[in-house]
């Protein structure tokens, strides 16, 4: 007997995201008729994207093997009340864990006296409806549609919205924490924030899963910050293997915004990151540091963008990965200064250690430089851990596991000094130190 298989093309990754799938999620549905016709605009959309694929510049090296969303359930996350997500934030993010269902919970939630509206759509769109709806049109129009963001925004599962008011300084951060739960199903995550002019503010968003959890997680997390504002965002992903992940951020910076971003990234299967950031004002600044850890069999997809379209702004970006196991990295950053973008100055750099033999790395740093007047600079360098260093931490006692963890803990500890705002840092530095000592099972002190 011949048995001929048929190749999968890339078209067929899509093709479970029918007008019917559509329709049948669209049922469930019971958000406003602002967040529904948002829905439907980002599905119609994303029919006519472009299907990424390797034979694209920006998707060069991105695996699209393992990423399979035959079978995967549309699915509602919870937004837990305020008094049950105060109790969960009071027992600490440790006791997350212990929880038995998917949930969405925030720190604090819209208080008017404070200038700032924080909550869910639906609270959102009570709160300020006109301006929710301008905001949810804002990234269709400035930002390339992505086919994998458009559908998180179809499927929208829940989603979050900060709006920090005018001339406001807050030092409290605002916080979101998302779990993964349940078998093959497809969950949804957008988050909004705007930072209004002359302000200042913190968003934390933590996402985690339970450990027999499988399926999708697609997240979009769309920031305009006006002019003279400041932004602090820190965003972290530890999912169990059997699940795959894609997320997309896209901020918006005016004249003299600036944004410093740090991110931690661990577990899952496909885990794929896209950060675009538009600088649209003279004067604004982006400061990111990001991280990521493979241990098993984790294919990380890094893309970023730093997008330059007017002059007298700067870009300092840095990203480190440590592999062990099967794991593997790619890495597609591109710089582009318009030709009127004249005293840009942007930096980007991608570091990976090897912790073992197995792993693989892709790294490709790009330029497109439209100006003459610019100060650009980029690279990637991948190390391997030799046998000496090893040998070194075995023959005193460590053993091998905890020699990994050390070596890995010593590669990423350059990140966290790049780090300028002391909330920030303590906050990059305490989730990773917890990553890492579950990892190696030790306390690394």
């Amino acid at each position: 007997m011949t048995v001929v298989l048929k190749a999968r093309e890339k078209a067929d990754l899509f093709a479970p995201f029918t007008e019917e799938y559509f329709a049948q999620f669209a049922k469930s549905l019971n958000g406003s008729d602002a967040i529904n016709t948002w829905r439907r605009t980002s599905f119609d959309k994303a029919m006519l994207a472009s299907v990424p694929s390797n034979r694209d510049e920006d998707f060069k090296y991105v695996n699209f093997r393992g990423l399979n969303f035959d079978g995967l359930k549309p699915a509602q996350l919870q937004w837990l009340e305020q008094s049950k997500s105060s109790s969960i934030l009071a027992a600490g993010i440790d006791k997350i864990e212990d929880l038995p269902q998917e949930y969405t919970v925030d720190q604090v939630q819209t208080d008017p006296t404070q200038n700032i509206v924080f909550g869910s759509f639906a609270e959102a769109h009570t709160a300020e409806p006109q301006r929710f709806a301008e905001l949810l049109d804002f990234f269709h129009t400035k930002f390339l549609g992505r086919k994998f963001a458009l559908l998180a925004q179809a499927f929208l599962s829940q989603g979050a919205y900060l709006h920090i008011k005018k001339n406001t300084a807050e030092s409290t951060p605002r916080q979101v924490f998302t779990r993964f739960a349940g078998s093959k199903v497809m969950k949804s995550f957008s988050t909004l924030a705007q930072i209004d002019e002359n302000s200042r503010g913190s968003l934390v968003w933590d996402i985690d899963s339970q450990k027999d959890a499988s399926g999708l997680l697609n997240s979009t997390l769309d920031v305009i910050v006006k002019s003279g504002s400041h932004l602090n965002l820190l965003l972290t992903q530890h999912l169990t293997e059997q699940i795959n992940s894609v997320a997309t951020v896209r901020v918006y910076l005016e004249k003299d915004a600036m944004l410093e971003m740090a991110t931690i990234t661990s577990g899952g299967n496909v885990n794929q990151m896209e950060i675009d950031i538009k600088f649209a004002g003279s004067g604004s600044h982006a400061l990111v540091n990001g991280v990521y850890l493979g241990r098993e069999k984790e294919n990380f997809n890094l893309l970023t963008h730093q997008d330059h379209q007017i002059g007298h702004t700067t870009s300092d970006l840095f990203y480190i990965g440590t592999l062990s196991g099967a794991s593997s990295s790619n890495y597609l950053g591109k710089i582009t200064i318009a030709s009127d973008a004249q005293r840009s100055d942007a930096y980007q750099k991608n570091r990976n250690l090897i912790l073992n033999k197995g792993c693989t790395v892709n790294s490709s740093p790009k330029l497109e430089i439209g100006a003459n007047d610019v100060r650009c600079t980029h690279g990637a360098t991948t190390a391997k851990v030799s046998d000496l260093e090893t040998f070194y931490l075995r023959a005193r006692g460590i053993d091998y596991p905890t020699a990994k963890v050390l070596l890995a803990d010593g590669f990423i500890s350059q990140v966290t000094p790049r780090i300028k705002s002391p909330l920030l840092q303590g906050g990059f530095a305490r989730r990773l130190e917890a990553l890492l000592y579950q990892w190696g099972g030790k306390s690394l002190e």
